[in-house]
């Protein structure tokens, strides 16, 4: 993980390597670690950056961990040389300001994740959801009434009862599972009138899970469950 002090002297080297100033001394070392952290303070409106802010304000010291990663610390230095030139008070550079806008286009890009959706079964005319032989571009939606919010990173039971559906005439044979890929299940255990599953999933997205019970009389029974599936980690813009 990247140090603060890293961070600055790689946006002082891009503001050098414009011809703006030699060599950081001590007091501009200090000024570029308070401006970071109000800068990352800043950005953390919209982006989850993960850095990591001073206990107390305007004290960060060079040697702590910043908290960025090795993906997100290139993009963060140019925005913080271009907020470095600002402060000195001298014009910024067209080369500093597109090196600036590429750098925030690479956090987005990197730290924003657009929330799952799906296309409707028929669009409105003219935005060709038809071919000429009747068929779709895009598949009719599921049906997400009822449907449950999960994170990636759940772990749960998905029990049920076949009580009400055995009433006391019969008892299960065997349990089996169907579902989408994305999601994971594990530990299926079941007794005479009820059933138990573990259940994770491996990405985000919408996924449907189904328990087919079989009696001891041949008798068959299907419990559905739709999950919506996000990463909390990300940010999402509705």
């Amino acid at each position: 993980m990247p140090k603060k002090i890293d961070l600055v002297n790689g946006a002082y080297q891009l503001i050098r390597i414009s011809g703006l100033t030699s060599v950081a001394v001590p007091e501009e070392i200090e000024m570029g670690l308070n401006v970071a952290d109000d800068l990352a303070g800043e950005l953390s409106a919209t982006l989850n950056l993960g850095y990591i802010q001073p206990d107390e304000y305007g004290m960060s010291d060079p040697g702590e961990l910043s908290g960025l990663t090795s993906q997100t610390a290139g993009p963060f230095k140019k925005l913080l040389a271009m907020e470095l030139v600002d402060f000195f008070g001298k014009q910024v550079p067209i080369s500093l300001k597109m090196n600036a806008d590429k750098g925030l286009r690479a956090l987005q890009q990197i730290l924003v994740t657009v929330d799952p959706m799906q296309n409707p079964s028929t669009l409105p005319i003219g935005s060709a959801n038809h071919c000429g032989d009747g068929n779709k571009f895009y598949p009719d939606v599921i049906s997400d009434d009822g449907a449950i919010n999960k994170n990636t990173t759940d772990v749960f039971q998905w029990p049920n009862s076949w009580v009400q559906w055995l009433a006391n005439k019969s008892a299960l044979a065997s349990v089996d599972y169907e579902y989408d890929d994305g999601v994971l299940v594990s530990g299926e255990s079941f007794t005479d009138n009820s059933s138990q599953v573990t259940v994770s999933f491996s990405r985000e997205g919408q996924f449907t899970l189904c328990a087919k019970a079989t009696d001891d009389t041949g008798n068959v029974k299907t419990s559905k469950v739709i999950y919506n599936v996000t990463n909390c980690k990300q940010n999402y813009y509705r």
